[in-house]
């Protein structure tokens, strides 16, 4: 196993957990969005626990986009490749539309909230070379 096959395992081990964490907080905003009234502060905490998530992913996608070049493993690449392609397709299109409702709804949060979608945009930019 070479220098990239281990980080790139690294990261698919442990970005199985960062998946469900990072989809759990989304949904749990997106329900949240839907409430007629909704509280700034909660709405704040749901925000950084995705941008926490957020972060995660984009270190991960990062070592996957560094690294996937050098790996022999062809199941590990494939792997790496959907997850990447996952992200592009469904992943970062419900962050960003979840993040431009919050937008709409809590105007106080709105500079934070650009800064999130910048974030999107750059994790939706190191991938967009490996999308098919």
């Amino acid at each position: 196993m070479n220098q990239s096959e281990i980080e790139v395992g690294r990261v698919l081990l442990h970005f199985e957990q960062v998946v469900e964490e990072y989809h759990n907080v989304l949904d749990e905003l997106e329900n949240y969005l839907i409430l007629p009234e909704v509280e700034s502060e909660k709405l704040d905490r749901l925000l950084r626990r995705l941008r926490r998530n957020r972060r995660q992913l984009l270190n991960g996608i990062q070592t996957i986009v560094d690294n996937i070049n050098g790996l022999n493993d062809s199941k590990m690449k494939e792997e790496a490749l959907g997850l990447l392609n996952y992200f592009y397709i469904v992943g970062l299109n419900d962050d960003e539309n979840v993040l431009k409702k919050a937008k709409e709804i809590a105007q106080g949060l709105s500079e934070e909230i650009d800064k999130d979608l910048e974030i999107v945009s750059k994790i939706r930019s190191l991938i967009l070379k490996f999308v098919y």
